[in-house]
């Protein structure tokens, strides 16, 4: 493998870079906004030089025609699809402006129940009637698999008035679905199709490339993406990207202006602008690369004794993004949360994790990523191994497979004539104490609805605040998410079940930070609830 971990890279400007340094250059005096007047004073460190606004040349985002339009016109040519619109405040708003331009208020709506909570904000401003599609649980990750073609086919005989489709691909944990075969379905049954692909940026337009193909190649309305996660984009910059006639490019961009700053920032616009030319000059040499960079590390990876990959999964699911890594230490009670890992990565060895969620921890990494960087992160697990780990387990390869499944044979046959009841522990891997797993189960994800349809612009009334205790069989009204990933565990409109409260408060005495939408961060324990009791 080549090694380009020591090559500088100098990339010359882009075409909006260099119109922007030519109208920098006319030294013209700027009495307008912003205040700064791109003036250094306040330091060397942030953007000034190109914080403008709306000014004569410099085109107009929520009217474009001039230098804007042909930067989103060359990112829609890249990704081959018709439309290309600049995000400056993140998916989220892509997502929103996708929903608002596909359905009509009270539509019904098939939706991925591990979508992002924005998707489900927006949903909730439409007053539109959900029909869940639920996406195989991997208990042994507590993380969602991919969605099932089949299932999507079943849930579109079942609710024949439903006018889209919603659904995340790849998930935050890398996790791909088959969208040509989802998309196909759609069609065929009339409905549009919005993809979240906010963690596929870097997705390919072209089959047969180093990542999968993008969902707008394959056949999705509409696919929202976030460059700045994968690619090199600034936070809080992303694209919405569309094809075909499935939906109303007027409605989109007059959406867009509804959910996006009328102030939107040149800084942003100007980095989706590099990373589409980055796309276009060294984009499948560098994803190769990248991907080198990855294989590589998997095999070193899988000499590894504690530690286990989603990607040990891949068999169990349509494709997987390699440049993900979520993973968990096994039978080390000391890491036994992933907060406990992320800790000790970043106080121990100088590494910073992206999210941890309950046993689990992901770590990205992006394009220009080096075997350097990864081989610091291999030497570092096998440290921890050696720190923390019990040195009669440390096996490498199939030995290593071999005495995990022996030892899943006795926890087996010692959990046999016991009750079964409490499905949220079980024995850790060569572990002499008894710890709690599965911490985020599939039972955490069921949702109690009336008639298959949530009605989630419940969480619009006024409601009343109760202890989480007294809550059952009441309707709630505010959403509770783990955040990141910013999926919901409560929806407004659902009613509250006992075995949610338990999970829930088995969550907060772990220490898990949950975040709830009607309440502070601080005041645990609350929900707010329909006042009078009843179904939805």
């Amino acid at each position: 493998m080549k090694n380009q971990s020591k090559e500088r890279r100098n990339p010359s400007a882009s075409p909006l870079e260099k119109y922007f340094q030519h109208y920098n250059e006319k030294n013209l005096l700027p009495l307008h906004m912003p205040g700064h007047q791109r003036k250094s004073e306040m330091g060397e460190g942030l953007p000034y030089a190109y914080d403008y606004t709306e000014v004569e040349e410099l085109d107009n985002l929520h009217a474009p025609e001039g230098i804007l339009q042909e930067a989103m016109n060359r990112t829609a040519a890249y990704y081959g699809c018709s439309d290309c619109f600049y995000l400056v405040n993140g998916s989220s708003s892509g997502l929103q402006a996708g929903i608002f331009t596909l359905l009509e208020e009270g539509d019904e709506v098939v939706v991925a129940r591990n979508c992002h909570r924005s998707v489900f904000y927006a949903l909730s401003l439409r007053k539109a009637k959900i029909h869940f599609l639920l996406p195989e649980f991997w208990e042994d990750f507590s993380c969602f698999g991919s969605i099932s073609p089949k299932e999507v086919e079943r849930l579109l005989r079942e609710f024949p008035k439903s006018k889209a489709l919603i659904f995340t691909s790849p998930s935050y944990e890398g996790v791909v679905s088959d969208v040509e075969a989802i998309a196909r379905l759609c069609h065929e049954n009339g409905l549009s199709l919005l993809v979240d692909e906010a963690h596929g940026a870097h997705f390919s337009p072209k089959k047969g490339a180093s990542f999968p193909e993008s969902a707008i190649s394959l056949g999705a309305d509409l696919v929202v993406q976030s460059p700045h996660k994968t690619l090199c984009s600034l936070t809080q910059s992303a694209w919405i990207l569309g094809n075909g006639q499935r939906y109303s490019r007027e409605k989109l961009s007059f959406y867009l202006s509804v959910f996006q700053t009328t102030s939107p920032s040149y800084p942003l616009m100007l980095s989706l602008e590099k990373a589409t030319t980055l796309l276009e000059r060294e984009g499948e040499a560098l994803f190769f690369h990248w991907k080198e960079v990855m294989e590589s590390f998997r095999e070193k990876a899988r000499t590894l004794s504690y530690f286990t990959f989603l990607w040990e999964k891949e068999e169990a699911c349509f494709a997987m993004d390699c440049t993900k890594i979520f993973l968990r230490a096994r039978g080390i009670p000391k890491l036994r949360l992933g907060k406990d890992l992320a800790k000790l990565l970043r106080e121990d060895y100088g590494i910073e994790s992206e999210m941890h969620s309950g046993e689990n921890l992901l770590l990205m990494t992006g394009p220009f990523i080096s075997e350097e960087d990864m081989d610091r992160l291999f030497l570092t697990l096998k440290d921890i191994e050696r720190r923390l780990g019990d040195e009669k387990r440390q096996k490498p390869g199939d030995e290593r497979r071999k005495q995990a499944e022996e030892e899943r044979g006795k926890q087996a046959e010692e959990e046999r004539g016991k009750e079964t009841g409490d499905e949220m522990s079980e024995l850790i891997e060569g572990s002499a104490q008894s710890l709690q797993s599965k911490i985020l189960s599939s039972a955490l994800y069921q949702i109690s609805i009336a008639d298959n349809t949530l009605q989630i612009s419940e969480g619009l009334k006024e409601g009343e605040e109760l202890n989480l205790r007294d809550g059952e069989g009441r309707i709630c009204l505010e959403y509770l998410s783990l955040y990141p990933p910013g999926i919901p565990l409560l929806f407004s409109g659902e009613k509250l079940t006992a075995e949610k409260i338990q999970g829930i408060e088995d969550l907060e005495k772990e220490g898990i930070e949950l975040q709830y939408s009607r309440h502070g961060q601080g005041e645990k324990g609350k929900i707010i609830f329909q006042k009078n009791k009843g179904n939805v």
